[in-house]
């Protein structure tokens, strides 16, 4: 059989180059920069941001020496939180700190706003419709009700871990809503759900649901 081979076609003709043309013509460009000299050392200075316990030993003091913070805290059971400075305000002459209390009496949070001076100074009290997360002093609180309890006692060993949620923090009509309450569930270290649960009320300083857990 014979064999069969077809030529490649052609090449089509190469276009020719048009030159360069801009118009108008550019001129008067300037040349490039010149090279940067050696950069120059910036002064700078290291800032502390206090912690919030720093920020509480400071501002406590000041706080129930106020006549409006004791007329609103006297005779109650409440909890310092935490405290925080405030964010740069630029009608403010000094900062501004924000601490957080928790009045279980009446079941609510109150923030207190002091001016950061020397002593500080109780600028402003609001009450908070928000239930805060727990504090670590109130988790420690929380494991320690939950332990009193005869469920909790007998079926979580002292070597299991405690977790600790707030429950508080729900829809309107929950049975948790409006109380300070916290989820607390013991289990061993290795597994992620606890085996046992219960809800504390730290308001009551009562365990109020002890009978959850999983076998």
């Amino acid at each position: 059989m014979p064999e069969i081979r077809l030529e490649p076609p052609p090449e089509p003709p190469g276009l020719p180059e048009f030159p360069a043309v801009v118009e108008p013509a550019i001129t008067d460009i300037p040349g490039p920069p010149a090279a940067p000299g050696p950069a120059e050392p910036v002064a700078w200075e290291r800032t502390h941001t206090p912690s919030s316990d720093e920020l509480l030993d400071r501002a406590v003091p000041a706080l129930l020496a106020d006549h409006r913070a004791r007329a609103a805290l006297d005779g109650h059971r409440y909890v310092f939180l935490g405290a925080s400075l405030l964010a740069d305000d630029k009608d403010r002459a000094v900062p501004a700190v924000l601490l957080l209390v928790y009045d279980y009496t009446d079941e609510r949070a109150l923030e207190f706003t002091l001016d950061d001076g020397e002593p500080p100074v109780v600028a402003g009290i609001a009450e908070s419709p928000a239930q805060p997360g727990l504090s670590a002093a109130e988790a420690e609180r929380a494991v320690a009700i939950a332990r009193t309890h005869s469920a909790a006692v007998r079926r979580a060993p002292a070597d299991w871990a405690p977790m600790v949620l707030l429950t508080s923090d729900v829809r309107e009509g929950d049975e948790h809503h409006g109380r300070r309450r916290a989820y607390v569930g013991f289990g061993p270290p290795d597994r992620r759900r606890p085996a046992v649960r219960v809800v504390v009320d730290l308001g009551e300083e009562r365990v109020v649901d002890g009978g959850g857990g999983d076998e």
